[in-house]
């Protein structure tokens, strides 16, 4: 078993869809922990909600191993993503306070940063002492409109990049990060830069995962109907993430990661209904259609 630390904000979701609305429990530390304890694995989660909170989602966290710190005075963050159309908007009603220096300072294993709208500093991520980091930019990449909707930005912090054993972004967000189009380039000049495995999701056309040893596209496993494809991304390295510090090879990680993700998009909300064999033997047939560039 392996355990890591997720830092980032839980969050409540407002989805918005053709069929109607509904509120569900979100934020990268719940889809993660969910990943990595369908796996066998536990995470620690360093967090924050509001005084609003809504008592009916405690226990879904503790579940998950989660212990939340409730900020007096905030918000919890709050999220509408709206698929009525071709492409999901995404914008934030609410955001809670800040994840400090101090309260990540005594974060010593594995730690996947998740920030989603800015609650960490790049500066506290710098400072971590971590014996592996693991990074979902997402949070450093997004800017909120003055109407709530988010749009990306351009950043790149290099220090950081040659510090980190994985970083894993959204075909979209890598574009912004590297000002770079073609997915492969992009993922090659993270690892130039000193990311030890650079991954890029790429929707229902799976992922592409490059190291220092070369790139190789990974195929979405195949799944009927998609329900909900809240928290894919988070679940995606959610899986991959415990397996790799586990010593597991990257296309073995990223398959089980594309298997796991096809397992979340079948539900709605933070749920997994597969069993683990089930889980597996979609692993293997991804890894058996993976492709090496």
């Amino acid at each position: 078993m392996v355990e890591f630390t997720v830092i980032g904000h839980v969050a409540i979701d407002r989805i918005i869809t053709s069929e109607g609305e509904r509120t569900q429990l979100g934020g990268p530390p719940t889809y993660v922990s969910l990943a990595a304890r369908v796996m066998g694995h536990s995470t620690k989660v360093v967090t924050k909600v509001g005084e609003d909170f809504p008592e009916e989602y405690l226990e879904d966290l503790r579940k998950l191993g989660i212990d939340l710190v409730r900020q007096i005075g905030s918000s919890t963050t709050r999220f509408v993503l709206d698929y009525r159309g071709d492409e999901r908007v995404l914008s934030v009603e609410r955001i809670c306070g800040e994840i400090s220096p101090e309260e990540v300072s005594e974060v010593a294993g594995p730690v996947l940063v998740s920030a989603i709208v800015g609650e960490i500093r790049e500066s506290t991520v710098s400072d971590l002492e971590a014996e592996a980091i693991a990074l979902d930019p997402q949070g450093f990449l997004r800017e909120v409109r003055r109407d709530g909707t988010i749009t990306l930005r351009p950043w790149m912090d290099r220090e950081l990049f040659g510090r980190l054993n994985v970083l894993k972004s959204s075909e979209e967000e890598l574009k912004f990060i590297t000002s770079v189009s073609d997915v492969s380039r992009g993922l090659r000049k993270l690892v130039g830069l000193g990311v030890e495995v650079a991954i890029a999701t790429r929707g229902i056309q799976g992922s592409m995962v490059c190291t220092s040893k070369g790139c190789f596209e990974v195929p979405a496993a195949e799944v009927g109907r998609v329900v909900d494809s809240t928290g894919a991304g988070d679940v995606f390295i959610g899986a991959f993430l415990p397996e790799y510090l586990k010593g597991e090879a990257p296309r073995w990680c990223a398959s089980l990661a594309s298997a796991m993700a096809s397992c979340i998009v079948q539900t709605e909300g933070a749920r997994v209904e597969a069993s683990l064999k089930e889980i597996l033997a979609r692993a293997e047939d991804v890894n058996n259609r993976l492709v090496r560039l």
